[in-house]
């Protein structure tokens, strides 16, 4: 990829960003704004691609079923395929930016090819769809993906910065392609399109466009300073064999009951994404009618916000397992009153409001993960990061699929009656699905989500990990210790080398920074001097009203605790 002498060692493809340390415009621009779109195009597809299949070009039968279970196989395996390519690219740009620019065409072309399906024979049909819906996911998203995600590791050593990345990086991802997705294209957009494939193509070839000038400002705004670090590398290490972390992590009940709930919530999300806006059309609202879906994404999902903000407190308070099996039963009840009035505005979406809230654990799951794989360590004595996170890969993948497929049986199976386009004035009026298929629908959104979290509360029942990890982990640092006094090796508690070692990042920081204000100020003529004491004032001033902050929390949380103890 790109040699030394390819088309992007011209300077022209250099990244806009200079600084060694990670700047404003780089959150801003390169990972907030710049993969917006490319995240609002594949939004979209994720929960409309399905209806336009079946509404617009009328797809049913088998090949609905087996599908996209054989194409999330080629995804994982494609997956796996691009990390590997990724790792060994090498260029003056660095091994994942390029794969960007290579991206964001291929995301336009195969997008419109997946809604450009020819009015032909069902066969002629569902080839173009099987291959159109392949290149899109298992190769254009696949690409944009893979090198997106090892963005910011690849970004900066410095963890504080990386931190502040991450979290631009997950609000890309999530806040604004998810509001458009919840409100403005179920209100606006999609009862535009109807069941009119050529608008559906419109809008979807007018999405696809705009993904190209983002993902240019994100390749420009974006550095990989790890990648650029000429430095000399030692021997790696060759790692644990696959077998061996195999055998670790299923001989952990921990992590078997972890990757077991992973797996159920991966399974609820996919399948109510799949059923929710059918559920809208044809039980809680009329079809298109671009209010019903809306409340129920609003409601749906509202809790999300202000939950990410409580969740670690409350976890940290009272447990995370514990949190987990209240969450369940919350979200146990929540999916029954929603069944219970699944034909009812209000209470369905009481339903929907209440199930989200006890959902919000979710958000701590990975931390248990990385709290199971602690357990596989004490109890084995090897680390298996490797074969978990090809796990966790393999789960998000390959269920998406299966829980399309196992949706695609009921449609098939209860008589889906397709819309029709009914022209303004003609007096014709909308079809009316059975009564079977709107059950079915309803027990999409509320009972096998009720059952699901059901079976996520028991599972939690055997899960006591929470109390048992301070020591685990206390003989493990023993563990370590004893091994490197073995081999003459002085032992650094992992806490206190991190510590210094953010310490050495934060140093090199500075000094850069310093570096590169002498440079700006002799550029402009300024005085290096005062620009520096304005910055330090700047940064002091902020750093004083973070510990007035940090104390008045203090404050109230003494005068509460003396409260309670009252």
């Amino acid at each position: 990829m790109a040699s030394k002498n390819g088309m992007l060692s011209s300077r022209i493809f250099d990244s806009r960003i200079k600084s060694a340390n990670v700047t404003q415009k780089e959150r801003w621009l390169g990972y907030l704004l710049g993969p917006a779109g490319a995240m609002l195009l594949i939004g979209i597809i994720n929960t409309y691609s399905n209806k336009f299949y079946t509404d617009v070009m009328q797809i049913s039968g088998a090949f609905l079923v087996i599908f996209p279970l054989v194409s999330k196989i080629i995804d994982a395996i494609t997956n796996v395929i691009m990390g590997r390519i990724i790792e060994r690219t090498k260029s003056r740009q660095g091994k994942a930016r390029p794969w960007l620019l290579i991206a964001g065409p291929l995301m336009v072309i195969t997008a419109i090819l997946m809604f450009t399906v020819p009015n032909a024979s069902d066969t002629v049909k569902c080839i173009w769809i099987f291959f159109s819906y392949n290149l899109f996911y298992s190769f254009a998203v696949t690409i944009y993906l893979m090198s997106k995600t090892m963005m910011v590791p690849l970004s900066t050593r410095n963890t504080r910065q990386r931190d502040g990345l991450a979290m631009f990086n997950n609000l890309g991802e999530a806040i604004a392609p998810g509001l458009f997705n919840m409100m403005l294209f179920p209100m606006l957009i999609l009862p535009w399109m109807g069941v009119n494939q050529g608008r559906w193509i419109m809008a979807m070839a007018i999405f696809s466009i705009l993904v190209v000038p983002l993902i240019v400002m994100q390749y420009y705004f974006t550095k990989e300073r790890v990648t650029e670090e000429t430095r000399a590398m030692g021997e790696t290490a060759k790692g644990e064999p696959l077998s061996r972390q195999v055998k670790a992590c299923f001989s952990s009940r921990y992590w078997v009951i972890i990757m077991a709930v992973f797996l159920l919530y991966q399974f609820f999300n996919a399948m109510y994404n799949a059923g929710a806006v059918y559920y809208a059309d044809w039980v809680l609202g009329s079809y298109n009618d671009g209010i019903t879906m809306t409340l129920m994404s609003v409601v749906g999902y509202f809790p999300m916000g202000p939950g990410m903000f409580l969740i670690l407190p409350l976890c940290k308070k009272f447990g995370k397992r514990n949190m987990m099996l209240v969450g369940a039963v919350i979200a146990v009840v929540g999916s029954l009153l929603g069944w219970a009035f699944a034909d009812n505005m209000v209470g369905a979406l009481a339903g929907l409001l209440i199930r989200c809230i006890g959902t919000l654990p979710n958000l701590v799951l990975m931390s248990m993960v990385a709290d199971a794989m602690d357990h596989v360590e004490w109890k084995s004595g090897i680390r298996c990061d490797s074969f978990m996170a090809s796990v966790y890969t393999v789960i998000s993948t390959l269920v998406a699929g299966f829980a399309l497929s196992i949706f695609n049986i009921g449609i098939d199976a209860f008589d889906y009656q397709p819309p029709i386009d009914i022209p303004e004035g003609s007096g014709l009026t909308q079809v009316v699905q059975n009564a079977s298929m709107q059950n079915y629908f309803v027990f999409i959104c509320f009972i096998l989500p009720a059952i699901i979290f059901v079976c996520v509360a028991i599972l939690m029942a055997f899960y006591n990990l929470d109390k048992k990890l301070p020591g685990m982990q206390k003989d493990i640092v023993e563990r370590h210790k004893a091994e490197a006094e073995a081999k003459g090796l002085v032992y650094v508690d992992p806490v206190e080398a991190e510590r210094l070692e953010q310490e050495e990042f934060d140093r090199i920081a500075e000094e850069n920074r310093v570096k590169e204000l002498k440079e700006k100020c002799e550029k402009k003529g300024l005085d290096f001097e005062a620009e520096n004491i304005k910055y330090l004032a700047a940064k002091a001033e902020k750093e004083r009203k973070w510990l007035e902050k940090q104390e008045e929390k203090k404050r109230k949380a003494e005068l509460r605790q003396s409260r309670k103890k009252k």
